[in-house]
């Protein structure tokens, strides 16, 4: 445990303002030492801290379930849950580690939410993550996902972290593409193709009226759609939209109004043409979420928002400082995202780092929706 001036740090507050208090004796006959903290008014040893240090690693690194970890030290689940979720309370936010750490990110951006079951309700988990360094420069859980959370995200990462934008990728959700027009109306926004024919053919299957013997047009407009969206280059794009305006079939079939969606949005579909280097779907932002669910799925949701958020904020932490081994760009193999943002995180142990000192001056990195 970290000395200073004779004094140790509490590992409920984390305050140095602590002083010896005796000692007790254990079962096997052994002598503790005690300390008090002022600023709590508890009572610690320094066994205790290194037993709640490897129970915290046991679970979060090692991907161990409250009960694996409970019978490794011979605890009960409870008790480690007791010992871990301090950690998770105490933690910094992404946002207070992107502005400690200063990572340097290529400025393409990628936006999307997940969903988080807490006490059988539906929260949303908001996250930003780097294209190229596949970092989480911000996140937060929200009550319910509104253009509002949106709008401080993205002013969060212009204002405070000065995050050199060059191109937004989501899934056209319509409460991020209003909090990129208002925030950022002059970075180039692209809508996510894989999302959006997803989403056309979602509406042809369960909210389009078809019309009796247009089956194969319906079929022929997804393919048309298709080439449309993932053709080699903004010249061929544009001639399948061509196409598929002036096919007199696709307006038999009753498709004018999707038709005329395509148009409104082809200047989202097409940005990725304009700008090298921005990609054209969002799955590297799905790829992040589904690393993070695999350890929120097993939980079968949380109880309290606030005990989700302070595990949710442990799992990115530890993200954020995981190596990569499974990577399909192998340079980025064996480098943690921070790595890749810039940072030497070679000295750094994770799980200290991610312990707040004192309480963050920055109202957003304390804020809970």
């Amino acid at each position: 445990m970290r000395k200073c001036k004779h004094r140790l740090r509490c590992p409920n507050c984390q305050s140095l303002n602590t002083k010896r208090k005796g000692n007790f004796q254990t079962k096997k006959g052994k002598k503790r030492n005690r300390w008090h903290c002022h600023n709590c008014k508890s009572s610690f040893t320094p066994y205790k801290e290194q037993l709640n240090l490897n129970t915290c690693r046991l679970y979060f690194e090692k991907g161990c379930g409250y009960r694996e970890t409970g019978r490794t030290f011979q605890i009960a689940p409870i008790t480690a849950w007791n010992k871990t979720i301090p950690f998770g309370f105490n933690c910094k936010s992404p946002l207070e580690v992107s502005l400690e750490l200063k990572p340097k990110w290529s400025g393409f951006l990628l936006l999307d939410g997940d969903a988080i079951n807490v006490l059988g309700k539906e929260e949303s988990l908001l996250l930003g993550v780097d294209v190229y360094a596949q970092d989480i420069p911000v996140g937060f859980l929200v009550r319910q996902e509104l253009k509002l959370h949106w709008v401080l995200i993205l002013n969060a990462l212009k204002i405070q972290l000065g995050y050199p934008f060059k191109g937004i990728v989501s899934d056209g959700d319509p409460k991020i593409k209003g909090a990129v027009k208002e925030v950022t109306p002059d970075v180039p926004y692209q809508i996510c193709i894989k999302h959006y024919e997803d989403f056309l053919r979602y509406i042809l299957r369960y909210q389009f009226k078809h019309r009796r013997g247009m089956h194969r047009e319906y079929e022929r407009f997804i393919d048309e759609v298709h080439q449309m969206l993932y053709a080699p280059n903004i010249e061929m794009s544009e001639e399948n939209l061509k196409r598929i305006i002036n096919d007199p079939n696709f307006k038999r079939a009753g498709l004018a109004d999707l038709i005329d969606k395509l148009i409104r949005d082809f200047p989202y579909l097409i940005t990725h043409f304009l700008h090298p280097g921005l990609p054209r779907t969002n799955s590297i932002i799905e790829g992040v979420i589904s690393r993070l669910d695999r350890r929120i799925n097993p939980t079968n949701g949380f109880q309290y928002h606030k005990t989700a958020w302070a595990t949710i904020k442990m799992m990115i932490m530890r993200y954020r400082f995981k190596p990569f081994t499974d990577s399909r760009n192998k340079k980025n193999n064996h480098k943690a995202p921070l790595e890749l943002a810039g940072v030497d995180v070679s000295g750094i142990d994770w799980l200290k780092f991610s312990q707040r000192s004192s309480q963050p001056k920055n109202l957003l990195s304390l804020l809970e929706f």
